[in-house]
């Protein structure tokens, strides 16, 4: 006897994680109704009027075939608490009229609170608090209703002549609603506990990223450490093995800055260090566009035959590898563009005193990525060049040459230095 099976509209739920889980417990309750509904109507228990089993069978079946059409069309789904709502709110239409058709019935009273419950709570996973309080309303509600409707066709039809008792009429109701109420209050205390615990995770997570950006950063400078940024640079050779971009590597060295720190201490040279990276990082904030326009007269000729259209770089990345050496990388960037950014890096340090008081300046070797080369061959070049700036005087940006030999002066120094 599948008639009473009112779960079987609960029986498809989205999916997702759990959504299994979820369709075995609609499909075990939808048998156990089925089973109990067909023992209570061949022991006569709860008999049913003609063609009811029909009904109802026949419209359990329609609905889930619904839902599982509708789960199963190539279209967008709609959200889980959407269709738990719904699945749900159908189960409690069939409750309601397994309910009528058992009017009168004790046996049938409480199956159909049964029902009732299996309806309300198989909603409880997914739908929205205030979705599951207007079904457990209504489910009481209907679940009174349909009793006190189906006295009152009696005595309309002449079938009765007085009303039954209320207490026992409304009582299956009334057990109902404290169960009901009982299940919203519990979804109630779940569901703040889950907002509780969102929150908390929330929290922990802001505290790890805080923590990991703690863990990657130079504490002094506030730039990466060097293990972040030799990790990114070999991240982005990854990618420009892949996609075949552009990819330079700066490497930044302060002139001097041993005799600064034998001068006037460590302080003063932790002070410089720390404005000598924020100008950097200003340096390369306006860089929103690096590209090949606005290289100085004299380059080499291999350098000018490039006639390619100016690129937009990537995001930067500025990194501390030690002492007073850093490093800037420079995706998506072409040699043009990086001479351009490092003049740009080496006017900002050298515009002003630090402090007001020290003249720093700054020498800088930039290597442009050769295709399956390693990181370290390319950093190392991109240190041949700086070494090679350093030897020509300082104060000045040298480029690698492809083939790691003595590096070429690709941009003379502007401003001379002011410093010891």
């Amino acid at each position: 006897m599948e008639a009473p099976a009112l779960p079987a509209s609960l029986a498809v739920v989205p999916s997702g994680p759990g959504s299994g889980r979820i369709d075995q417990r609609a499909a075990l309750l939808y048998a156990a109704w089925a089973g109990i509904a067909a023992l209570a109507q061949g022991a006569g228990t709860v008999p049913l009027p003609a063609g009811a089993a029909l009904v109802l069978g026949l419209g359990c079946a329609l609905t889930l075939g619904l839902f599982l059409g509708l789960a199963r069309l190539p279209v967008e789904q709609p959200s889980a608490a959407l269709l738990a709502t719904a699945q749900s709110l159908m189960g409690i239409v069939w409750s309601t009229l397994f309910a009528w058709y058992t009017a009168g019935s004790p046996a049938g009273a409480v199956l159909s609170v049964g029902m009732y419950l299996s309806a309300s709570a198989l909603a409880v996973p997914a739908a929205s608090l205030p979705a599951l309080g207007i079904l457990t309303c209504g489910a009481a509600l209907l679940s009174a209703a349909a009793p006190l409707l189906h006295q009152g066709l009696l005595l309309q039809s002449g079938a009765s002549t007085a009303w039954a008792p209320l207490l026992p009429l409304l009582l299956p109701s009334l057990v109902l609603s404290v169960l009901l109420a009982a299940i919203y209050l519990a979804a109630r205390t779940l569901t703040s506990a889950r907002e509780q615990l969102q929150a908390r995770n929330a929290e922990l997570q802001a505290g790890i990223e805080q923590i990991t950006r703690r863990a990657e950063r130079d504490q002094l400078t506030n730039s990466y450490n060097r293990h972040s940024i030799l990790e990114l640079v070999a991240r982005e050779k990854s990618r420009a093995d892949r996609g075949g971009g552009d990819l330079c590597v700066c490497l930044l060295d302060i002139d001097h800055f041993k005799n600064m720190n034998d001068q006037y201490g460590h302080q003063t040279g932790d002070r410089i260090l720390a404005a000598f990276a924020r100008r950097v990082r200003g340096a390369l904030r306006t860089m929103d566009t690096v590209n090949t326009a606005g290289l100085p007269m004299g380059l080499p000729a291999t350098l000018v035959e490039d006639h390619s259209e100016p690129r937009t770089a990537g995001r930067s990345a500025f990194g501390r590898v030690g002492g007073e050496e850093f490093i800037v990388l420079l995706p998506e960037t072409s040699l043009r563009g990086a001479l351009r950014c490092a003049e740009r890096i080496r006017q900002a340090v050298v515009r002003r005193p630090f402090d007001g008081l020290h003249h720093v300046t700054v020498s800088i070797g930039i290597a442009e990525y050769l295709p399956g080369e390693t990181v370290s061959s390319l950093i190392g070049r991109a240190d041949e060049a700086l070494y090679a700036a350093k030897h020509a005087g300082r104060n000045q940006v040298h480029c690698a040459t492809p083939d790691g030999g003595r590096s070429a002066i690709v941009m003379r120094t502007f401003m001379k230095s002011t410093g010891p």
